[in-house]
């Protein structure tokens, strides 16, 4: 008499259908992964530059004395509209009241935000190209009108997938998804 042995295991079509479905799975997978990290991407560069503001405006307040944001490039000095706001910006304290977009020799470096990765771009929309400058009180420098504008964050993906930051004369701001501070939509 014989006796029969089990074995244990897949057979090759088994296997094959597991790859098949593994395969289906990952093509439909990665490509909300990858929204998923372009999203991320945006949200980190809108969150670095709120938290730029949200530094000027409480060092004003505390220091009693103008606290400014500008583009830099080289984190020591500000580019005005030679450079866009993705080659990095500076937060420092104005010495005095007079050349607030500017960093001047008595001024005090605060910080230093480095650019931002080669696919994001920082638009400016309003009188906000160059620097955003804040008072004592907290509320915008030099006049309202002034400092009214929008921050728009994109990527590849234009501007259905943007994040803006609207600066209000109050120097308050919020976070936008489809609008700038003069209601129209936003522009990549």
């Amino acid at each position: 008499m014989s006796t029969r042995q089990n074995t244990s295991g897949f057979t090759l079509l088994e296997l094959m259908i597991v790859i098949a479905l593994g395969a289906l799975i990952m093509t439909m997978a990665v490509p909300s992964f990858r929204n998923s990290i372009n999203n991320q991407r945006l949200v980190t560069a809108t969150n670095e530059m709120v938290m730029s503001f949200t530094l000027a405006k409480s060092e004003a307040i505390k220091r009693v004395a103008y606290v400014s944001v500008c583009k830099s490039s080289d984190g020591a000095t500000c580019t005005g509209n030679t450079t866009s706001w993705n080659d990095g910006w500076i937060v420092f304290a104005n010495a005095t009241t007079s050349n607030l977009g500017t960093f001047d020799v008595d001024d005090e470096l605060i910080r230093v935000y480095p650019a931002l990765p080669d696919t994001l771009a920082i638009s400016a929309l309003g009188n906000i190209d160059a620097f955003v400058s804040f008072r004592p009180s907290g509320t915008l420098g030099t006049t309202a009108a002034n400092q009214l504008g929008t921050l728009t964050t994109c990527d590849h993906r234009g501007a259905d997938s943007a994040t803006a930051i609207v600066i209000q004369p109050s120097g308050r701001w919020q976070v936008s998804h489809d609008k700038a501070h003069d209601n129209t939509a936003l522009t990549c």
